[in-house]
């Protein structure tokens, strides 16, 4: 079995995604250094002609490929991982980038916590947003006398682009969307329901993911409604607590 597994994610993208591309082959060129076996998958979700055409350029025959049609961030890693190599599963949009280190110790994170006997999914430490803004986000590991499960009453810890064991996405598949009626946020909602089911949430110190600020977005367009993560026995006033350090040990 492959160490890990990279999925590029394109939907509208291309002449955008060249940074994407470069980054992501620095990063898996670093990570091979270190001893990590790469299966580097494109997946062409609902894709525009124009991006069909980018992403099948020879300058990418190196990545496989994999073509989808469900136009959902939960639908289609639900779809791809199954067909998937690595005992770990990363992910990065295809007009956003990665730190260089970012697969190396994110993958000896994991490791070192199953040396722990802890089943755990990594985050970056920062998140950069650019493009029309500036931002840093700082990423709260669920050790930190920072974190609070409380906080996911009003706002999700960490972002959609993590690293994280096959087997977690097996377990616990992410649930579609439903933004005319309210409900998003499907990686918030996994946060939650990895927690639940005892899963710690580690961030890999030194390491960042630049997001691209876009006008439009699933996340705008979910902001924008006034969305809601799905009601969650353990988000339960009387549960919520549980979702924290101790309960993951």
């Amino acid at each position: 079995m492959t160490d890990l597994t990279l999925i590029v994610t394109a939907h509208d993208e291309t002449v955008v995604s060249g940074p994407t591309m470069l980054a992501a082959d620095a990063a898996i060129a670093a990570a091979r250094a270190a001893g990590v076996t790469v299966q580097p998958i494109i997946v062409l979700d609902k894709a525009t002609p124009d991006t069909t055409a980018y992403f099948t350029q020879p300058r990418f025959d190196h990545w496989e490929r994999r073509v989808f049609a469900e136009g959902d961030l939960g639908r289609v890693r639900n779809a791809v991982v199954p067909d998937t190599d690595g005992r770990y599963v990363a992910f990065l949009d295809a007009d956003d980038l990665l730190s260089e280190n970012w697969l190396a110790a994110g993958v000896a994170a994991l490791d070192a916590a199953h040396e722990r006997g802890e089943r755990a999914i990594a985050h970056p430490e920062l998140n950069l947003v650019f493009d029309g803004t500036r931002t840093v986000i700082v990423n709260i590991p669920d050790d930190s006398p920072l974190f609070t499960p409380y906080y996911l009453y009003l706002r999700h810890y960490y972002d959609s682009l993590l690293l994280a064991p096959r087997e977690a996405h097996l377990e616990i598949p992410y649930v579609s969307r439903d933004v005319p009626n309210g409900l998003s946020y499907q990686d918030f909602q996994f946060t939650i329901e990895t927690f639940d089911a005892g899963w710690r949430h580690l961030v890999v110190a030194d390491t960042v993911i630049f997001k691209r600020r876009r006008d439009f977005s699933l996340v705008t367009e979910s902001n924008a409604r006034r969305s809601v993560v799905r009601a969650l026995p353990a988000m339960a006033i009387d549960r919520v607590r549980q979702l924290s350090r101790s309960r993951a040990r």
